[in-house]
């Protein structure tokens, strides 16, 4: 760290998780390993966006240095309701249009098809395996109990991906933002302004990956409807967008193979609250 502030006599070093806090004499820094190489291209990109929600940063070696922000106090659903805002005006400032062809549309329609198809496989497979068990573990008893919801929300997001699909194969063009793509609601900083931090996933893309992230990383404590009206209110989006966004957001992930029933069954009864949640949210927004 010494080498990083050369020309400042360093005061205090405190580690948190993976930021190292940096007080010199003069002020107080952030480091942290980069994992975006192209990160300050991504920042000038943004300035000439003239979007200011981000940190400042210099890379030294393989750190990112940046001038420390006193968090102030809020609770999630504050920081929640700023993150809509700032998402929409990121989408807004950042938009534009990219050819495609239609192979490459085909080509993304036949893969989350394969991909809903075998996850369907596999939770089918886990309830046909388990049913017939006189005492099936917590986890199991669990699904099987749930495997309506599941099957359900896999169907529909089949449904959802089809109709997506008639609609964007007879364009040219997609619409396609920066997207940050890591939307935690501890990646918002608010202090003297709020900034969004830990870039390092983001992508150009369409910008319901923004929205999928929102949710899929803040479903426990984020009231869906009243969050994405906030975003709506400021960045509409498409038709063919609002069916993608609905596919993905129904599309779950297998379970992980791990040893132990109890981690598992936490893993289950998430993935239950999580698309009883979607499945509301959706409610109204979808003409099924």
């Amino acid at each position: 760290m010494n080498k990083l502030f050369k020309d400042e006599r360093i005061r205090k070093i405190e580690k948190i998780d993976n930021l190292t806090i940096i007080a010199t004499e003069n002020n107080t820094y952030c480091v942290k390993k980069n994992k975006n190489k192209n990160i300050i291209e991504l920042f000038n990109y943004l300035k000439a966006k003239d979007f200011n929600n981000y940190l400042n940063i210099k890379l030294i070696d393989d750190y990112e240095i940046s001038n420390y922000i006193k968090q102030v106090n809020g609770n999630d659903n504050e920081k929640l309701t700023e993150l809509a805002y700032i998402l929409a005006m990121l989408h807004a400032k950042t938009t534009y249009y990219s050819i495609f062809s239609i192979d490459e549309i085909k080509g993304k329609y036949e893969k989350l098809t394969d991909q809903i198809i075998d996850t369907k496989a596999y939770y089918e497979k886990l309830f046909d395996d388990n049913v017939i068990l006189n005492y099936p573990h917590p986890s199991m008893f669990l699904l099987i109990r749930n495997i309506s919801l599941i099957l359900i929300s896999l169907d529909k997001s089949k449904n959802y991906l089809d109709k997506w699909y008639e609609l964007i194969k007879n364009k040219n063009s997609i619409r396609k933002v920066i997207n940050h793509n890591y939307l935690k609601v501890s990646n918002l900083l608010t202090g003297d302004n709020s900034y969004l931090i830990n870039w390092y996933k983001s992508i150009k893309d369409s910008p319901i990956y923004d929205i999928e992230s929102l949710f899929k990383e803040n479903f426990k404590i984020i009231d869906m409807v009243d969050i994405f009206d906030i975003y709506r209110s400021k960045y509409q989006l498409l038709e063919e967008e609002i069916y993608l966004l609905a596919t993905r957001l129904l599309l779950i992930d297998k379970l992980n193979p791990i040893k132990s029933d109890y981690i598992n069954t936490i893993e289950v009864r998430k993935k239950i609250d999580y698309l009883s949640k979607v499945n509301s949210f959706l409610k109204h927004y979808m003409k099924d």
